[in-house]
């Protein structure tokens, strides 16, 4: 069985190493077992990040699912128990819990827990500044410790030391659950044997803090607003309204839920965004630019957005300013932009919920999908490494890694070397990546270069388009030499010559050109081999070359004697043993066939080396 079925098949570590056995076993040679050794390695990597993947979709619907139930759930208790169940299961871990801050008494209780095993945990009363739990409501920030009992990092009680022998608690991580900037409690998990939590396990239990936060503010407002219904009953109308802004608020936080299901993009959620609110809704990313817009320019000024979004980024916050509210797309690992509302009326707070809700889901989306893309540019840049240094006994597996890309190295035979002095790398780099697979090809990139593979009849057409977009993407001139591969044995080789043409252009200082060896003319031809060479001898002279063929004449010869003897007529039919009117008249035929110009110094440069390529040419 290949590898390729065993990974299908989701086979286990033992059933890749019996592949190697069987091999031996069989007397296979010493080249095959190396190979196998290779596409073992390969298969055990490719297995990996399948689990990863596989791992990365489970934590993505078990959040899905636990949006999906908080915003079916309406009472306090039964959200706060869903959060602490998904909190276990979504970290593998022993145990889950979640305190609450009592503003009347001054400290915190545990209000919810799953997998405890004692009593002692529920309804415990945590004074201000005590345990993890205290650390995290004091600054708002995680909080982890590997061993609970022996860590002296903060203030123990004997209260909460005996509730935390009781559960066998070892290794601890708190994350503080948030109301605006406020923390209204702590969402803590637990292991019973010492274990080291992830950056992966706070961001997902950040975002379950994120969900709690939300869900505790929906049921704290529902409750409210009921209770306002029970004891006045003259403001029947002003209840009624809100409730009306919390069922709008659910709804569009359902809405959100089942886009992100479907695996919708964030044009689809700022689209949601918008019918949900009176407004434009605009997508800015890390540096200002648009990305998505809800509908056409809706008349507000590029530097006001700018402006906005700076301010959400420094406050890292929500900001409201009169019809204007902006809110800072934000994870744990990095910068992804702002989402802004340009509303006809004051932005009121439910306007401003279902924001910062738009907000937390496209973040989720854009985080997701970035995470996807550069996975796919890691595999589309090693299967472009993989085939640059392949052998040609390879090549039956790059084509099947290539098909699983959707790429087929078949019409793959454009070479482009690029490469923007100026331009921050990131943004080529993701711009390259883009250009590739829309163009089912291949990136990668080698020192200051970008490297593409393309589909394409000719070199300089796809070249063009992907340099064009490169440009556009970065904002600055790409400069790029390209070549085509006449089989998928010479890709290097095409590499190599578009390497080589790049250079030319840098070193003749046609930056922001595309060329090939022909489009450098005699430069090209120096390194581009003999069809090359033949190319630029016909571009050069196939005029003139033409008319001697067809009239028996002698132009050629003429020609080259005139470059040779310093382009005087008289020389020229001294040594050609000719009138000197029958050498004007040569010329003159030679200036019909290749247009007035061809004595201008740079022109008559080529004519000349392809004078001199066609005399070494000849048998």
């Amino acid at each position: 069985m290949s590898f390729l079925e065993l990974l299908l098949n989701d086979a286990d570590l033992e059933s890749f190493d019996e592949v190697l056995v069987a091999a031996h076993a069989t007397g296979e040679p010493a080249g095959r077992l190396d190979a196998l050794k290779e596409e073992r390695a390969i298969a055990l990597r490719l297995r990996e990040r399948l689990l990863r993947h596989r791992r990365t979709e489970a934590e993505l619907h078990l959040l899905n699912d636990t949006a999906n139930d908080l915003a079916s759930l309406r009472a306090l208790d039964p959200i706060l128990q869903a959060i602490a169940d998904r909190a276990r299961r979504l970290l593998d871990c022993d145990l889950a819990y979640i305190s609450l801050s009592d503003r009347g008494r001054g400290d915190s209780y545990i209000k919810a827990a799953a997998g405890n095993i004692s009593g002692l945990l529920r309804e415990l009363r945590l004074p201000v500044g005590t345990g993890v739990g205290g650390i995290v409501a004091r600054t708002g920030e995680p909080y982890a410790v590997a061993s609970y009992l022996t860590d002296d990092s903060f203030d123990h009680t004997d209260e909460i030391d005996r509730t935390v022998a009781a559960e066998r608690i070892e290794s601890l991580l708190g994350v503080p659950v948030k109301r605006d900037q406020d923390v209204i409690g702590v969402l803590l998990a637990a292991h019973r044997s010492r274990r080291a939590f992830s950056s992966r396990d706070i961001t997902v239990l950040m975002m379950l803090g994120s969900h709690a936060a939300v869900a505790i503010e929906n049921s704290r407002l529902l409750s409210a607003a009921q209770e306002a219904v029970a004891e006045l009953r003259v403001a029947n109308d002003t209840i009624s309204s809100h409730m009306a802004d919390l069922e709008r608020t659910a709804e569009f936080h359902e809405r959100l839920t089942r886009l992100v299901i479907r695996g919708n993009g964030v044009d689809e959620v700022v689209r949601a965004t918008a019918a949900a609110v009176a407004g434009t809704v605009v997508v800015l990313d890390e540096e200002g630019t648009v990305v998505a817009r809800s509908c056409g320019e809706d008349g507000v000024p590029a530097e006001e957005l700018g402006r906005l979004s700076a301010a959400a980024w420094q406050a890292g916050r929500t900001v409201v300013r009169a019809t204007r509210c902006a809110v800072p797309l934000i994870t744990e690992s990095e910068p992804l932009g702002t989402i802004v509302l340009s509303a006809a009326a004051q932005v009121d707070a439910t306007d401003r919920r279902i924001l910062e809700r738009a907000a937390l889901v496209a973040s989720l989306v854009l985080v997701t999908r970035r995470r996807m893309a550069e996975a796919e540019a890691r595999v589309r840049g090693e299967l472009l490494g993989d085939l640059l240094t392949a052998r040609n006994e390879d090549h039956d597996l790059l084509r099947h890694r290539a098909a699983l890309l959707d790429v087929d190295l078949a019409a793959c035979r454009t070479a482009v070397v690029a490469r923007a002095d100026v331009a921050p790398r990131e943004r080529i780099h993701a711009a390259a990546v883009a250009v590739a697979r829309r163009a089912h090809g291949l990136a990668a990139f080698q020192r200051d270069t970008v490297i593409l593979l393309l589909p394409g009849d000719g070199p300089e057409a796809p070249a063009r388009r992907a340099v064009d977009e490169l440009a556009r993407a970065c904002g600055h001139p790409v400069t790029a030499g390209t070549a085509r591969a006449a089989d998928l044995g010479r890709v290097a080789a095409a590499f190599r010559e578009a390497d080589n043409c790049l250079r030319a252009l840098i070193a003749l200082g046609r930056t922001g050109e595309v060329a090939d060896t022909r489009g450098l003319g005699f430069v090209g031809a120096l390194f581009g081999g003999a069809p090359v060479a033949a190319s630029f001898v016909e571009s050069a002279l196939g005029p003139v070359l033409a008319y001697d063929r067809t009239h028996h004449s002698d132009l050629v010869r003429t020609l080259d004697t005139y470059c040779r003897t310093g382009r005087h007529a008289r020389n020229t039919a001294r040594e050609l043993h000719l009138h000197v009117n029958t050498v004007t008249q040569r010329l003159g035929r030679v200036s019909q066939l290749l247009g007035a110009t061809w004595r201008d110094p740079e022109r008559l440069l080529e004519i000349q080396v392809a004078l001199r390529l066609l005399k070494v040419s000849k048998p």
